[in-house]
């Protein structure tokens, strides 16, 4: 018949694959596939702090985690950290593009360095990562879901945020690519866009009073958002739940897009 579905396993112990996971929002992402059972695998740049962060999730929710060393601008280090993952918790069913850098820089003062890394790290990453494990997951025939990291900076920007305007701007695009050109396996790809989050890198700047008057301000919801507010979305598109969701963004921002700035 018309009707074909493909859906990630419903086998409560998925493997998952986040990068950038050892800290902020992509510990977030791990903590809640680790609260639904799967197992997890820590990966990041920082590898000592990958494996402490897997050691965490371990302890607090009994399940099988792994931190590995990954440089997502090095295609043969993905390559490692993909094979060793699946050697050590199975094929991959799931990947979080989730790795990701801001330096802050004017636009004008940027050097095409800074931009340059900017663009290798948040942009080409994730077009190796998702490459290399797309690849296997159409080996398997088993299907599968692939979540990007974007950020309200997708559509909006200011003068620092060049670079990083570039690289979310684009991923919704390499996104929506690779959700055409996977769709026939079965394979699902889709952005969750995070708004004002709290995180190590950010608490400095929004836990400044006036700061944090403008939060209860601007944004609907009267809070800022946490980072297991995005690892819920991204369990729930990983899920069958989400079977005929694909090629879409998901804004997780308390409603602060909804009002004009």
């Amino acid at each position: 018949g018309v009707t074909k579905e493909f859906l990630v396993s419903e086998n409560q112990q998925r493997v998952v694959l986040i990068t950038g996971a050892a800290r902020g929002i992509g510990y977030g992402i791990a903590e809640a596939f680790a609260k639904s059972s799967d197992r997890v695998a820590v990966a990041d740049v920082d590898g000592e702090a990958a494996k402490q962060a897997a050691q965490r999730l371990t302890s607090a929710f009994s399940v099988q985690a792994i931190g590995v060393a990954c440089d997502v601008t090095k295609r043969s280090a993905i390559d490692a950290t993909v094979t060793q993952v699946e050697e050590a918790l199975g094929p991959i069913d799931v990947l979080v593009n989730n790795a990701g850098i801001c330096p802050f820089v004017e636009a004008m003062k940027m050097s095409p360095e800074t931009f340059t890394k900017t663009l290798d790290v948040n942009l080409v990453g994730p077009f190796h990562c998702t490459q290399i494990v797309a690849a296997r997951m159409i080996e398997r025939k088993a299907g599968g879901s692939i979540i990007f990291i974007t950020s309200l900076n997708e559509d909006f920007t200011n003068p620092g945020q060049v670079d990083y305007a570039s690289s979310k701007g684009g991923l919704r695009m390499q996104m929506k690519a690779f959700a055409l050109a996977l769709g026939p396996h079965g394979i699902r790809c889709n952005a969750v866009a995070p708004g004002i989050m709290l995180t190590d890198m950010t608490a400095h700047h929004w836990e400044k009073p006036e700061n944090a008057a403008y939060i209860k301000t601007r944004v609907a919801v009267g809070r800022i958002g946490l980072p297991h507010d995005i690892g819920g979305v991204c369990v729930f598109l990983a899920s069958p739940a989400a079977g005929y969701v694909s090629g879409t963004t998901i804004t997780v921002d308390g409603g602060f897009t909804a009002s004009c700035p």
